[in-house]
């Protein structure tokens, strides 16, 4: 798994963008979607920072946009000097509703910000040093529920501040560690096979000195039933007609008339 990841850096968003400007041009419409906006997306820990300072950016454009309408629209009709005092008049009146609004949420705003990124530096202490994968054991440790803690994690892999990975039935699988794992059974399997082929080697090996050695000892039990038998013979001597009794191989002389007498 790669521990390479990002900082997070809160934004807006294009369509936090488009409210800004269409509310710019025409607050009354575009501020109540910028409310609508907020509605549904603030229960998310990290929208709540950008739902405040929208709702500040909002509130500016409106103080600006009631200023330009004032001058050029409401007050057109009078001199110059009164245009100038009246309007001014009616802007210390907004500033002084909308003035402790903008800090409020400015302030509120930094909190959250403040707030998730310590969310963010627990999250990756736990998943990436400490090797935690269990949403309900990261969301106990970050005081969160696991539905929140879910929706965190998700988000941040979406900004790459963390690695890239799925959540499946309240776990975390990052990209790449199936195929990690898939290798090492691969590599595994492999070994297992070269060592049962080095056994299926072994015992060809021995068997085929097992059968040498009994087709030896074949041979040699075909060689020695070949080979006859000899029994002692009698034997008739040459010089006086005498029968003799020789053993194997056996040679002595006639104790008749002394000849030679020869196992044959």
């Amino acid at each position: 798994m790669n521990n390479q990841t990002s900082v997070y850096r809160p934004t807006f968003t294009k369509v936090d963008f488009f409210i800004i400007f269409g509310t710019a041009l025409f607050p009354p419409v575009f501020l109540a979607v910028g409310l609508l906006q907020v509605v549904a997306s603030h229960r998310f820990s990290y929208r709540k920072g950008f739902n405040y300072s929208l709702l500040s950016t909002l509130i500016v454009m409106t103080f600006l946009w009631i200023f330009i309408y004032a001058y050029f629209v409401s007050f057109a009709g009078l001199e110059s000097s009164i245009r100038t005092k009246e309007t001014q008049s009616l802007m210390l009146i907004v500033a002084m509703f909308c003035l402790p609004l903008i800090v409020t949420f400015q302030v509120m705003s930094m909190r959250a910000n403040t707030y998730f990124k310590g969310l963010e530096t627990s999250y990756k202490e736990l998943l990436l040093n400490q090797d935690h994968d269990e949403i309900a054991e990261i969301a106990r440790q970050v005081n969160r529920k696991p539905e929140q803690a879910t929706e965190d994690i998700m988000f941040l892999m979406q900004e790459n501040t963390l690695p890239s990975g799925t959540i499946e039935d309240g776990i975390i699988y990052w990209d790449g560690e199936n195929d990690e794992e898939e290798e090492e059974e691969e590599q595994e399997q492999e070994q297992e096979d070269d060592e049962s082929n080095n056994d299926d080697d072994t015992l060809e090996v021995e068997t085929d000195s097992s059968q040498k050695a009994e087709q030896e000892a074949a041979a040699e039990s075909s060689l020695i039933r070949s080979i006859p038998s000899k029994l002692p013979k009698s034997t008739q001597c040459v010089g006086c007609g005498s029968k003799v009794i020789l053993q194997p191989e056996e040679s002595k002389e006639c104790e008749y008339c002394g000849s030679w007498l020869n196992y044959m």
